[in-house]
C-alpha cells in the first residue's frame, strides 16, 4: 500500500458534532477511509476526551473513537461561532451529530437551515429513540438501550437475571449503523443530486439484532435464558482442564464426525440433538473434554472439520491479536501512543498523514478558520473564543 493512499472517501468532507461513541466512532470509521472529519467541539472539548479508562494519565476510551480528525473548538452559544459553524457547512457534505433530539434546532443548525445553505448536504443524526419516537427527549446511553432492546432478558444463565453484554455494543451498531446511513444517503445523492436528513435510532439499531426473536415474541412463543447455550443447536461451553471451549458440530455431516472422534452416542441423530437427548449428550461430551486441554480439543476438532473455539478472556484475545492489524498504536493528543482497535473494514483504507493521530482539543481551528477565508483578525477572535481549558479531571464512561 503507498504512503500516501487517500482512501475510499478522498474528498468528503464531514462535520462532526458528537459525543461519547455512537458519533465519534462513525465519524472515526468515515475518516479511516479517507473522509476529511472536521470535529467540532466546544471551548472545553468533548466531553469524553478525559473519560475512563484512564492509562498513564491519558483516555483511551477517547483515543478508541477520535483517530484521524481535524480538531475546531467553537463556541455555538454565540453567534460568531454559529456564523463560524454554518460557513463550514457551507463546504461540508455530511453533518454527523450524536447530541439530543431538538439541540440542532435550539442553536440554529437544523437540518432546515443547512440545507438552505446547502442542498447537497446530508445530516444523520443518531439519537437514542428516533426524533419521533415517544422517547424521544429521554436520555440515552448505552446501558439504557441494552436494557430496552430485549436482549439482555435473552441473556443470562436459566433461571437468573437479565445481563447486559460487557462491551458498550449498543453504541458501536448505532455507529455502524451511522456509517451505512452516511454512505447510502452519499451514493442516493450521486443520484438526485441532493441531499437528506437520516434519523437513526439506537433502540432501532440494537433491536435489529433480535433477527427471529422477533417472529417468536409475535407469535407468543415463550423464551428463557440459557446461558453458553445455542438453544437451536447442539452448541454450547464445555469444560477442559485448563480453561473452556465453545463447541458447534452443527449439521448431519459435522455430527457424525464429531461422535466418531468421542467414541459414542452415535445412536442419535443431529436432528434430535436439541431434544430430550442433550442433557446426557452434553455430559458425555463434559467428560470428554474434562480429561484434555483446550489445545487438545481444539487439534481433535480443526482435524474432524467441527467449528470450536477457546474461551478467552480479553487479555488472551488481545494477545492473540497483537501482531495482526487489529491492535493499532495511534499517537494521543499529547503525541505518547495509545494501543486502540484496528479497522476491521480494510478495503479503501487512508495512510495520509494524520489518519493514526488523535487531535489536540481545538488543534486545527487556526488551519480551517483560514480555509474558509476568514480575515485574520475574525479568525483570532473565534480562536480565543473557542479556547478553554479543558477538564482535568477523568469522567466516567456512561454505560
Amino acid at each position: 500500500m503507498s504512503e500516501r493512499m487517500p482512501g475510499a472517501l478522498a474528498g468528503v468532507r464531514v462535520l462532526e458534532l458528537g459525543h461519547a461513541i455512537a458519533g465519534p466512532h462513525c465519524a472515526q470509521m468515515l475518516a479511516d477511509h479517507g473522509a476529511d472529519v472536521v470535529k467540532i467541539e466546544p471551548p472545553a472539548g468533548e466531553m469524553s476526551r478525559n473519560a475512563l479508562p484512564v492509562v498513564d494519565g491519558r483516555s483511551i476510551y477517547f483515543a478508541s473513537h477520535n483517530r484521524g480528525k481535524r480538531s475546531v473548538c467553537l463556541d455555538l452559544k454565540t453567534s460568531a461561532g454559529l456564523r463560524a459553524l454554518l460557513r463550514l457547512c457551507d463546504t461540508a457534505d455530511v453533518v454527523l451529530t450524536n447530541y439530543g433530539v431538538g439541540v440542532p434546532q435550539r442553536l440554529g443548525w437544523s437540518y432546515d437551515v443547512l440545507r438552505a445553505r446547502n442542498p447537497r448536504l446530508v445530516m444523520v443524526h443518531i439519537t437514542g429513540f428516533g426524533s419521533g419516537a415517544a422517547d424521544a427527549p429521554r436520555a440515552a446511553y448505552d446501558g439504557v438501550i441494552q436494557a430496552m432492546g430485549g436482549i439482555a432478558d435473552l441473556t443470562g444463565q436459566p433461571g437468573g437475571e437479565p445481563t447486559f453484554v460487557g462491551a458498550f455494543v449498543a453504541d458501536h451498531v448505532a455507529a455502524y449503523h451511522a456509517t451505512i446511513a452516511v454512505l447510502m444517503a452519499l451514493r442516493e445523492r450521486d443520484v438526485t443530486g441532493v441531499g437528506t436528513h437520516v434519523d437513526v435510532s439506537m433502540l432501532d439499531s440494537y433491536t435489529a439484532m433480535l433477527a427471529h426473536e422477533v417472529g417468536l415474541a409475535a407469535a407468543g412463543v415463550p423464551r428463557g435464558r440459557w446461558g453458553n447455550q445455542v438453544q437451536t443447536a447442539f452448541a454450547n461451553v464445555f469444560p477442559a482442564r485448563d480453561g473452556q471451549i465453545f463447541l458447534a458440530p452443527l449439521g448431519d455431516a459435522a455430527w457424525r464426525r464429531f461422535w466418531a472422534v468421542l467414541g459414542g452416542a452415535g445412536e442419535v441423530g443431529y436432528d434430535d440433538s436439541t431434544g430430550p437427548a442433550r442433557h446426557r449428550l452434553e455430559q458425555v461430551v463434559s467428560d470428554w473434554t474434562s480429561d484434555r486441554t483446550v489445545a487438545e480439543v481444539l487439534a481433535a476438532m480443526q482435524a474432524a472439520g467441527v467449528a470450536a473455539g477457546p474461551v478467552r478472556s480479553v487479555g488472551e484475545a488481545v494477545a492473540a491479536m497483537a501482531d495482526t492489524d487489529m491492535v493499532l498504536t495511534v499517537d494521543g493528543p499529547d503525541g505518547h501512543p495509545v494501543r486502540v482497535p484496528g479497522r476491521p473494514v480494510r478495503v479503501g483504507l487512508t495512510t495520509r498523514p494524520g489518519a493514526l493521530t488523535v487531535p489536540r482539543t481545538g488543534e486545527h481551528t487556526a488551519e480551517i478558520l483560514a480555509e474558509l477565508g476568514l480575515p485574520a483578525h475574525q479568525r483570532q477572535n473565534l480562536a480565543d473564543r473557542g479556547s478553554a481549558s479543558p477538564a482535568a479531571r477523568p469522567r466516567e464512561a456512561h454505560r
